[in-house]
This record gives C-alpha cells, structure tokens and sequence, in this order.
C-alpha cells in the first residue's frame, strides 16, 4: 500500500513538474498596447489604461486622448493615401495598405513585450 502511495505521488510530482515546464515554454499574450482589431497605430484605449496604470479621473481624460489620436491616426493615413493616388502605381498602393492594414498590431506588441521582459 504504502509503496503504490509512493509510486503514485512521484507520478504526480513528474506530471506537474512536466506541466509546469511546458507552461514556461509557451509564449506569453503580449499585452495590447496598439489594437489588435484596428488599423496599424491605433492604440487601445481600455488595455492601455491596465498596462500605464492610470487611475481616477485620469482614466477618462486618457480614453478622450486616445481617441483623439486614433482619430488623428485614421485622417493621417486616409489624407496619406489621398495624396498619393496620382503616383503610386497600383502595386505600391497595394504595399501602402498592407503596411497599414490591421494585422500588424499584434506583431507590434510582441515587440514592446519583448523590450520589456529584457528591462
């Protein structure tokens, strides 16, 4: 009896020690910084406010600015692509949009994450 008692609790101690290395493996969520549902350089309005840690009346002021500059951001791209419509061949226009498709966000994320976890 006692030795199944053994034998099963150094089955449980592997497995989680097992468990516990696999969960270092995995790569963390980078924190959402710039939306990741939104075109490229638009921030997060309520992520944002986690990760600098606003707080009181802070918070609002900090989403009215948000959406300022992502507002800011969607006019200076849309203005972007206007002025460039005469000039840009259709593959260079493909390239423009692709730079500032959503999508890239995330990957942006993964960079910021990564700079902090060397700091």
């Amino acid at each position: 009896m006692i030795t199944r008692f053994r034998f099963a609790l150094v089955i449980g101690v592997a497995a989680l020690s097992l468990a516990t290395l696999h969960a270092r493996q995995q790569p963390a969520a980078a924190p959402e910084v710039f939306c990741n549902t939104m075109q490229a350089g638009a921030l997060c309005p309520t992520a944002t406010v986690g990760i600098l840690k606003v707080s009181g009346p802070n918070v609002q002021k900090w989403i009215d600015a948000v959406g300022k500059y992502n507002a800011a951001v969607e006019n200076a791209t849309r203005q972007l692509k206007a002025e460039t419509k005469g000039f840009l061949t259709p593959a260079q226009t493909s390239e423009l949009d692709r730079w500032m498709a959503n999508g890239i966000n995330p990957e942006v994320n993964k960079i910021l994450a990564s700079r902090n976890a060397t700091r």
